[in-house]
């Protein structure tokens, strides 16, 4: 019996020992190969290519002439809405006031509903969530039991299962 394992031992050792089948050489590799060719190939695309078509099956960046069109914004300089504002009498100024205010408070009220919206989704978990962490709760609570009668071992198993599922329901329509 002795013999055998010390062959065995031998010949795991003489196994471990081996060298492998396959080798790289490590020390000769050119770390900056890719990327010439790379280079090239973006430099031909930039040459050959017209500058519509982007599509490529490589991961390289093509860079397109288009112009990327800006939603239009109406700049207005401070010296013209002082302008503008002198000229308005006292009468339009207070109303032009009233109505920024107005605006302001509608706005306001309008995030902070969506705040509170948000904040009572986040509050309020799902029935299905609900009931998986109440089922794995006293899963893992009876199937920690399980050392003093094999029936609280079988009922803890039986919740984990049933809490899975309820898991598993609220994922479904995540």
């Amino acid at each position: 019996m002795k013999q055998i394992l010390l062959f065995v031992c031998a010949v795991v050792l003489l196994a471990a020992c081996s060298t492998p089948k396959y080798t790289y050489n490590f020390s000769h590799h050119n770390y900056y190969a890719g990327k010439k060719e790379n280079a090239e190939k973006q430099n031909e695309q930039q040459v050959n290519e017209p500058s519509d078509a982007i599509a490529s099956t490589e991961n390289i960046i093509v860079e397109t002439k288009e112009t990327v069109a800006t939603p239009a914004v109406a700049t207005v300089s401070k010296e013209t809405i002082k302008k503008t504002l002198a000229q308005l009498s006292k009468e339009e100024r207070k109303e032009l006031k009233k109505e920024i205010k107005t605006e302001l408070k509608q706005y306001i009220k309008e995030l902070k509903k969506a705040d509170t919206k948000s904040v009572q989704e986040a509050k309020n978990m799902d029935k299905d969530l609900k009931m998986a962490a109440i089922f794995g709760s006293v899963g893992l609570v009876l199937t920690f039991l399980g050392g003093v009668n094999s029936v609280f071992w079988v009922l803890g198993v039986i919740a984990v299962v049933i809490g899975v599922v309820f898991f598993i329901r609220w994922l479904s329509r995540q």
